[in-house]
């Protein structure tokens, strides 16, 4: 019976390598949104940044862009350096990310094509 339970378990296992490369790039992806978000926006920031109680947020957004991309660096780093060979199940972990455009990039699979499944959409709230 035990041994069932681990051919079952190592069927559903991933590289921690792969698993924490994918983190790197989606922090790394997060980062280049805050940028761009910056960027788009750099007008409008210049003028709110003239208010001394808006100004730290306004610095905020630059250091939410600065650390996500130092998570990503930091990330991929320790995924190269980790043994090939180590491997968890990261099943339970992806259940509990209720964006699933998010959780298909971590599990390494493509994203279905069928828009109404993905999160991340336009949405007026």
């Amino acid at each position: 019976m035990q041994t069932e339970r681990n051919a079952e378990d190592e069927r559903h296992h991933a590289s921690l390598n792969e698993i924490l490369e994918a983190l790197g790039e989606e922090f790394h992806e997060l980062g280049r949104f805050a940028e761009q978000f910056q960027s788009s926006l750099s007008p409008a920031l210049l003028e709110v940044a003239k208010n001394a109680e808006c100004h730290r947020d306004v610095q905020s957004l630059d250091l939410l862009a600065q650390r996500l991309g130092a998570l990503a660096k930091y990330v991929l780093t320790i995924s190269r350096l980790l043994p090939e060979e180590w491997r968890v199940n990261p099943n339970h972990a992806l259940n509990s990310i209720t964006l699933s455009d998010l959780q298909y990039r971590l599990k390494g699979v493509p994203v279905p094509e069928d828009s109404s499944r993905q999160s991340g959409e336009f949405e007026l709230f």
